[in-house]
Protein backbone atom coordinates (compact mmCIF):
# COMPACT_ATOMS: atom_id res chain seq x y z
CA UNK A 1 0.00 0.00 0.00
CA UNK A 2 1.20 3.54 -0.54
CA UNK A 3 0.60 5.00 2.24
CA UNK A 4 2.54 2.29 4.16
CA UNK A 5 5.56 2.61 1.61
CA UNK A 6 5.45 6.56 2.02
CA UNK A 7 5.44 5.72 5.86
CA UNK A 8 8.14 3.16 5.80
CA UNK A 9 10.57 5.94 3.40
CA UNK A 10 9.58 8.62 5.97
CA UNK A 11 10.81 6.36 8.96
CA UNK A 12 14.47 5.84 6.70
CA UNK A 13 15.03 9.74 5.98
CA UNK A 14 14.46 10.40 9.60
CA UNK A 15 17.07 7.29 10.56
CA UNK A 16 19.50 8.43 8.31
CA UNK A 17 19.75 11.99 9.52
CA UNK A 18 22.30 10.20 12.11
CA UNK A 19 25.36 10.02 9.63
CA UNK A 20 24.83 13.56 8.09
CA UNK A 21 27.79 15.52 7.59
CA UNK A 22 26.54 18.24 9.64
CA UNK A 23 24.44 17.11 12.46
CA UNK A 24 20.73 18.64 12.99
CA UNK A 25 20.06 20.45 16.09
CA UNK A 26 16.34 20.11 15.18
CA UNK A 27 16.59 15.90 15.64
CA UNK A 28 14.74 15.24 18.99
CA UNK A 29 16.87 11.70 19.82
CA UNK A 30 16.30 9.63 22.95
CA UNK A 31 18.76 6.86 24.19
CA UNK A 32 16.52 3.89 25.60
CA UNK A 33 19.58 2.07 27.67
CA UNK A 34 19.29 -1.14 29.47
CA UNK A 35 21.91 -0.25 31.86
CA UNK A 36 24.75 2.64 32.60
CA UNK A 37 27.26 2.49 30.05
CA UNK A 38 25.20 0.71 27.43
CA UNK A 39 24.63 4.05 25.89
CA UNK A 40 28.33 4.35 25.75
CA UNK A 41 28.96 1.29 24.56
CA UNK A 42 26.66 1.95 21.31
CA UNK A 43 26.24 5.05 20.54
CA UNK A 44 28.63 7.27 22.16
CA UNK A 45 29.17 9.34 18.86
CA UNK A 46 25.40 9.68 18.19
CA UNK A 47 25.38 11.13 21.76
CA UNK A 48 28.86 13.96 21.07
CA UNK A 49 26.65 14.98 17.57
CA UNK A 50 23.36 15.46 19.60
CA UNK A 51 24.12 16.60 22.79
CA UNK A 52 20.48 17.83 23.17
CA UNK A 53 19.75 13.68 23.70
CA UNK A 54 18.16 12.28 26.42
CA UNK A 55 19.22 9.43 27.93
CA UNK A 56 16.67 6.68 29.54
CA UNK A 57 17.84 3.22 31.55
CA UNK A 58 15.68 0.88 31.96
CA UNK A 59 17.35 -0.45 34.97
CA UNK A 60 19.90 0.94 37.92
CA UNK A 61 22.65 -1.24 36.85
CA UNK A 62 22.78 -3.11 40.16
CA UNK A 63 21.50 -6.55 40.17
CA UNK A 64 20.51 -8.35 43.58
CA UNK A 65 23.04 -11.15 43.50
CA UNK A 66 26.02 -10.10 44.77
CA UNK A 67 28.26 -12.64 42.67
CA UNK A 68 27.33 -10.09 39.94
CA UNK A 69 29.02 -7.63 41.38
CA UNK A 70 32.60 -6.27 40.72
CA UNK A 71 34.80 -7.72 43.58
CA UNK A 72 35.42 -4.77 44.59
CA UNK A 73 31.97 -3.69 45.41
CA UNK A 74 30.54 -3.59 49.35
CA UNK A 75 27.73 -2.30 50.61
CA UNK A 76 23.93 -2.53 49.94
CA UNK A 77 22.39 -2.83 46.38
CA UNK A 78 21.53 0.80 46.90
CA UNK A 79 25.14 1.44 47.31
CA UNK A 80 25.77 -0.11 44.38
CA UNK A 81 23.21 1.59 41.99
CA UNK A 82 24.41 5.00 43.76
CA UNK A 83 28.01 3.99 42.56
CA UNK A 84 26.29 3.47 39.00
CA UNK A 85 24.30 6.82 38.60
CA UNK A 86 27.01 8.75 39.58
CA UNK A 87 28.86 6.90 36.93
CA UNK A 88 26.68 8.55 34.52
CA UNK A 89 27.10 11.92 35.79
CA UNK A 90 30.30 12.11 34.86
CA UNK A 91 30.63 9.97 31.80
CA UNK A 92 27.69 11.47 29.91
CA UNK A 93 29.44 15.10 30.99
CA UNK A 94 31.93 14.00 28.25
CA UNK A 95 29.56 14.56 25.40
CA UNK A 96 27.16 17.70 27.09
CA UNK A 97 24.85 15.64 28.61
CA UNK A 98 23.26 16.92 32.18
CA UNK A 99 21.97 15.00 34.63
CA UNK A 100 18.23 16.85 33.58
CA UNK A 101 18.37 14.96 30.37
CA UNK A 102 19.08 11.48 32.23
CA UNK A 103 15.64 9.14 33.48
CA UNK A 104 15.45 6.64 35.05
CA UNK A 105 12.41 3.95 34.74
CA UNK A 106 13.34 2.21 38.39
CA UNK A 107 14.18 -1.68 36.86
CA UNK A 108 16.34 -3.81 38.33
CA UNK A 109 19.37 -5.06 37.14
CA UNK A 110 19.08 -8.43 35.27
CA UNK A 111 14.47 -8.05 36.67
CA UNK A 112 13.25 -5.67 34.00
CA UNK A 113 11.26 -8.58 32.60
CA UNK A 114 9.53 -8.84 35.24
CA UNK A 115 8.35 -5.55 35.48
CA UNK A 116 7.72 -4.84 32.00
CA UNK A 117 4.03 -2.96 32.34
CA UNK A 118 5.53 -1.27 34.77
CA UNK A 119 8.56 0.04 33.00
CA UNK A 120 6.26 0.36 29.71
CA UNK A 121 3.90 3.06 31.56
CA UNK A 122 6.63 5.25 32.89
CA UNK A 123 8.31 5.22 29.25
CA UNK A 124 4.75 5.88 27.74
CA UNK A 125 4.58 8.63 29.65
CA UNK A 126 8.05 10.22 29.23
CA UNK A 127 7.60 9.86 25.41
CA UNK A 128 3.98 11.06 25.38
CA UNK A 129 5.27 14.40 26.73
CA UNK A 130 8.66 14.62 24.96
CA UNK A 131 7.21 13.96 21.30
CA UNK A 132 11.01 12.39 20.09
CA UNK A 133 11.86 11.69 16.43
CA UNK A 134 14.38 8.60 17.44
CA UNK A 135 14.46 6.53 19.94
CA UNK A 136 18.09 3.86 19.63
CA UNK A 137 17.56 0.89 22.07
CA UNK A 138 18.90 -2.83 22.18
CA UNK A 139 18.54 -5.19 19.56
CA UNK A 140 16.58 -8.61 20.57
CA UNK A 141 19.80 -10.92 20.22
CA UNK A 142 19.57 -13.07 23.71
CA UNK A 143 23.08 -11.30 24.69
CA UNK A 144 21.87 -9.91 27.97
CA UNK A 145 17.59 -10.20 29.07
CA UNK A 146 17.63 -6.70 30.36
CA UNK A 147 18.81 -5.90 26.62
CA UNK A 148 16.08 -8.11 25.07
CA UNK A 149 13.58 -6.49 27.61
CA UNK A 150 14.64 -2.74 26.26
CA UNK A 151 14.08 -4.34 23.08
CA UNK A 152 10.76 -5.60 23.73
CA UNK A 153 9.49 -2.45 26.06
CA UNK A 154 10.54 0.06 23.37
CA UNK A 155 8.19 -2.00 20.82
CA UNK A 156 5.44 -2.09 22.70
CA UNK A 157 5.48 1.77 23.33
CA UNK A 158 5.62 2.69 19.82
CA UNK A 159 2.99 0.21 19.75
CA UNK A 160 0.77 2.51 22.47
CA UNK A 161 1.98 5.68 20.97
CA UNK A 162 0.68 4.99 17.39
CA UNK A 163 1.45 8.18 14.78
CA UNK A 164 3.22 10.14 17.98
CA UNK A 165 6.07 7.19 18.75
CA UNK A 166 9.39 8.38 17.35
CA UNK A 167 11.42 5.44 14.93
CA UNK A 168 12.66 3.09 16.69
CA UNK A 169 15.84 2.27 15.78
CA UNK A 170 19.17 0.38 17.64
CA UNK A 171 22.52 0.15 18.75
CA UNK A 172 25.14 -2.98 18.90
CA UNK A 173 24.96 -4.65 22.19
CA UNK A 174 26.37 -8.73 22.22
CA UNK A 175 25.36 -11.88 21.22
CA UNK A 176 27.09 -15.34 20.95
CA UNK A 177 28.34 -16.95 17.71
CA UNK A 178 29.75 -20.43 18.00
CA UNK A 179 30.22 -20.49 21.63
CA UNK A 180 31.73 -16.58 21.98
CA UNK A 181 30.74 -13.28 22.68
CA UNK A 182 30.32 -10.99 19.71
CA UNK A 183 30.27 -7.68 19.75
CA UNK A 184 30.13 -4.63 18.06
CA UNK A 185 27.77 -6.11 15.14
CA UNK A 186 24.24 -7.67 15.36
CA UNK A 187 23.15 -10.61 15.26
CA UNK A 188 22.05 -10.77 11.78
CA UNK A 189 23.98 -7.85 9.91
CA UNK A 190 22.23 -6.61 6.67
CA UNK A 191 24.72 -3.40 6.01
CA UNK A 192 22.96 -1.78 3.36
CA UNK A 193 20.19 -1.03 5.94
CA UNK A 194 22.79 0.01 8.43
CA UNK A 195 24.75 3.47 9.63
CA UNK A 196 27.67 2.49 10.39
CA UNK A 197 29.63 5.47 12.18
CA UNK A 198 33.54 5.27 12.10
CA UNK A 199 35.14 6.59 14.95
CA UNK A 200 37.78 9.46 14.63
CA UNK A 201 41.04 9.50 16.46
CA UNK A 202 39.03 12.34 19.03
CA UNK A 203 35.84 10.13 19.15
CA UNK A 204 37.89 6.88 19.99
CA UNK A 205 39.56 9.13 23.07
CA UNK A 206 36.67 10.44 24.17
CA UNK A 207 34.82 6.97 24.19
CA UNK A 208 37.44 5.49 26.06
CA UNK A 209 37.66 8.48 28.73
CA UNK A 210 34.15 7.29 28.92
CA UNK A 211 34.24 3.88 29.69
CA UNK A 212 37.04 4.23 31.84
CA UNK A 213 34.67 6.22 33.83
CA UNK A 214 32.85 3.68 34.51
CA UNK A 215 35.31 2.22 37.21
CA UNK A 216 32.94 -0.09 38.77
CA UNK A 217 32.52 -2.13 34.91
CA UNK A 218 36.21 -1.69 33.99
CA UNK A 219 36.42 -5.70 33.85
CA UNK A 220 33.98 -5.96 31.51
CA UNK A 221 34.14 -3.00 29.51
CA UNK A 222 37.69 -3.77 28.51
CA UNK A 223 37.03 -6.42 25.98
CA UNK A 224 34.73 -4.03 23.61
CA UNK A 225 35.97 -2.27 20.07
CA UNK A 226 35.91 1.60 20.19
CA UNK A 227 36.39 1.60 15.76
CA UNK A 228 33.15 1.21 15.12
CA UNK A 229 29.34 2.14 16.01
CA UNK A 230 26.65 0.87 13.55
CA UNK A 231 22.71 1.28 14.10
CA UNK A 232 19.41 0.21 12.39
CA UNK A 233 15.88 0.89 11.96
CA UNK A 234 14.66 -1.97 14.27
CA UNK A 235 12.99 -5.27 12.75
CA UNK A 236 9.79 -6.97 13.15
CA UNK A 237 10.80 -9.30 16.27
CA UNK A 238 8.44 -12.32 16.77
CA UNK A 239 9.59 -12.05 20.88
CA UNK A 240 7.66 -15.32 21.35
CA UNK A 241 10.32 -17.11 19.72
CA UNK A 242 14.07 -17.57 20.36
CA UNK A 243 16.30 -14.72 18.38
CA UNK A 244 18.90 -17.45 17.00
CA UNK A 245 19.02 -21.13 17.60
CA UNK A 246 21.04 -22.95 20.54
CA UNK A 247 21.78 -21.72 23.98
CA UNK A 248 21.56 -17.59 24.49
CA UNK A 249 24.69 -15.43 25.91
CA UNK A 250 23.02 -15.25 29.02
CA UNK A 251 22.28 -18.69 29.44
CA UNK A 252 25.90 -19.48 28.68
CA UNK A 253 26.96 -16.75 31.77
CA UNK A 254 24.77 -19.25 33.72
CA UNK A 255 22.36 -16.16 34.95
CA UNK A 256 19.05 -17.73 36.65
CA UNK A 257 17.10 -16.07 33.69
CA UNK A 258 17.06 -18.83 30.66
CA UNK A 259 15.22 -17.82 27.10
CA UNK A 260 12.35 -19.93 27.52
CA UNK A 261 11.76 -18.23 30.93
CA UNK A 262 11.94 -14.61 29.49
CA UNK A 263 9.47 -15.53 26.56
CA UNK A 264 7.20 -17.03 28.99
CA UNK A 265 7.12 -13.53 30.72
CA UNK A 266 7.46 -11.32 28.27
CA UNK A 267 4.38 -12.77 25.82
CA UNK A 268 2.31 -12.75 29.11
CA UNK A 269 3.38 -8.88 29.48
CA UNK A 270 2.64 -7.98 26.17
CA UNK A 271 -0.77 -9.42 25.89
CA UNK A 272 -1.38 -7.56 29.16
CA UNK A 273 -0.32 -4.55 27.76
CA UNK A 274 -2.12 -4.80 24.43
CA UNK A 275 -5.40 -5.75 26.21
CA UNK A 276 -5.07 -2.43 28.42
CA UNK A 277 -4.20 -0.60 25.54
Amino acid sequence: MKWQADFEDSQVQLFRRLAANSPDPTLRLVILAAHPDDETLGASVVLARFPSSRVIYLTDGAPRDTHLWPPSMGGSREDYAEVRRSEVAKVLAHVGISTEQVFWLGGIDQEATFDIRTLLARLVEFLHAWRMDLLITHPYEGGHPDHDSAALVARLTARSLGSEAPVISEMTSYHVRNGQCVTGEFLNPEPASEIALELSEDDRRRKRRMLDGYRSQRLVLERFPIVTERFRIAPAYDFSHPPHDGRLWYECMGWAMTGARWREVAVAASEQAQGCS
